[in-house]
């Protein structure tokens, strides 16, 4: 029983260790709406206001080379700013057979106690059969002021600022100023 003997064995043992983990989690991964596809939770800030933030109405039709038009229709009955909203749309077929899901990020903000209505059209690839479709709120953020904000300077371009005596001398050799 030498180097080879004992290296196979621990090569044996973590194959088989991956073996078995990957048995008992297949469960997990394959749902009833096929590989991978979990149900996403939103974030704890959006839970604790979803009750107050509704998708009023939603309409999505296919136009001409696999073009999508949504309208989206969002009420924020909270007293708190909301954006970034994500509205998730699954879409069914003829006997209520799970195909797809597609997620809509709506830009814009919905103030506290206001209605944000968004039309969309971009290229998405839904399912062809697709007969049906529901759509929910997933998630959203609220509205907060930016971590920073960038001021352009007085100066011109880059915030710098050329003295009488330095545009002298840079136009003398040639070169630009910030105007």
């Amino acid at each position: 029983m030498g180097k080879k003997f004992w290296a196979n064995l621990a090569l044996c043992i973590i194959l088989g260790g991956i073996v078995i983990f990957t048995l008992t989690n297949i469960g997990s991964v394959l749902t009833s709406k096929g590989l991978f596809i979990s149900e996403r939770k939103p974030s704890p800030v959006a839970t604790a206001l979803l009750p107050d933030v509704q998708l009023l109405k939603y309409h999505l039709a296919e136009e001409r080379e696999r073009m999508v038009r949504a309208a989206f229709v969002v009420k924020n009955n909270s007293d708190q700013d909301i954006r970034n909203i994500k509205v998730s749309c699954e879409f069914y077929g003829p006997h209520g057979k799970y195909f797809d899901r597609k997620i809509w990020l709506l830009g814009g903000k919905v103030s506290a106690g206001k209605i944000l209505r968004y039309n969309s059209v971009g290229k998405r690839f839904v399912h062809s059969r697709a007969s049906a479709y529901r759509c929910e709120l997933m998630d959203f953020s609220l509205d907060s002021p930016p971590f920073f904000v960038l001021h352009k300077g007085e100066g011109g371009e880059g915030g710098h600022s050329v003295s009488g005596k330095a545009k002298e001398h840079a136009s003398a050799h040639g070169e630009q100023t910030g105007h």
